[in-house]
């Protein structure tokens, strides 16, 4: 493992910062994590230790220990910023708290330092309000597991120079990240705006009894997620042909589901307690039909076994 000189810090021990920070010290990266209490750090080192030694397991990982001591935690904000090239925020998703961190992260690095956002809704202008230097602010929006996926949305704010966005692509990509790069810094960025149009689709479906909220999920998945990984919306627009996606959506477009807000179906199972895993039923009965922590276990296994694939391509270029 190539050991780099960079220090990358991350503020949020939640599950996307301790997820993120054990992605880049995977990558050879020291690594500070900044939280509120020392227990909350202890117990996000101790979940980085269970998933590196997963992955170990799994042969993605040779040494968890040598990742494991890149990793340095801190209570005091200032000092476990102090020195970074790139400070990623990862606290909850609330404007006024990460505005009053990203306040006190710029009081305590160099000028040169990047700062930004995992966040995947807020806009990045919000978040900068008031910043001396917004021209190096922007959004790094993870996907979770971080730890697991390698898709960064790199997200340009007004205000954030060409040169801010070249640095952060090229030490997410040095971290074996596939960063994108978000122009225009719109409301869910690229692919949560995508998953967002397929999660009112497929809500319509179900509340329009036109399939069960079972078969909807398996349509999806062994009809379009099978070859999502290798082929992307548009690819497949350019392989079926642009004119026939244009007759098609001439007839389709009109029978999509428009609403702006969320469907009836929604608002009456949130009426009735039914928020999914946490209350053990939302669209599935996760107390009696599903296993939360199997469906978890096949979804990182899955992810995993990506991660091996592409290491063992990258090997070979």
């Amino acid at each position: 493992m190539k050991e780099r000189s960079e220090k990358i810090s991350v503020v949020g021990s939640g599950l996307m910062g301790r997820g993120i920070a054990q992605s880049i010290a995977s990558a050879g990266y020291e690594v500070a994590i900044v939280d509120l209490e020392q227990k909350i750090l202890d117990g996000a080192l101790k979940q980085m230790k269970s998933s590196l030694d997963q992955l170990v397991e799994a042969g993605v990982v040779e040494d968890a220990d040598e990742i494991i001591d890149r990793i340095t935690m801190a209570t005091d904000l200032a000092a476990g910023v102090r020195g970074s090239s790139l400070v990623i925020e990862a606290i909850y998703e609330n404007p006024a708290a990460k505005r009053e961190v990203f306040h006190r992260i710029e009081k305590a690095v160099d000028a040169q330092t990047i700062i930004s956002s995992n966040t995947s809704s807020i806009p990045i202008a919000t978040i900068s309000e008031g910043a001396k230097h917004p021209e190096r602010i922007l959004g790094t929006h993870f996907w979770n597991p971080p730890q697991l996926m390698p898709a960064v949305e790199v997200v340009r704010g007004e205000a954030t120079t060409d040169d801010v966005v070249e640095k952060a692509v090229k030490i997410l990509r040095s971290a074996g990240k596939t960063p994108v790069v978000v122009r225009k810094d719109v409301p869910g960025q690229i692919a949560i705006r995508i998953l967002y149009a397929m999660i009112r689709e497929a809500t319509w479906l179900v509340e329009n009894d036109v399939a069960t909220a079972e078969d909807v999920d398996i349509a999806i998945k062994e009809a379009l997620g099978s070859r999502l990984e290798i082929l992307g919306p548009l690819e497949l627009a350019d392989l079926s042909g642009v004119d026939l996606v244009n007759n098609v959506a001439k007839g389709l477009y009109k029978s999509l589901d428009s609403s702006q807000g969320p469907q009836k179906l929604i608002q009456d199972m949130i009426a009735k307690n039914e928020l999914g895993v946490k209350t053990g039923r939302g669209f599935y009965d996760w107390k009696n039909d599903r296993n939360a922590a199997e469906t978890i276990q096949m979804r990182d296994r899955h992810l995993i076994g990506i991660l091996k694939e592409k290491q063992s391509t990258d090997s070979k270029e």
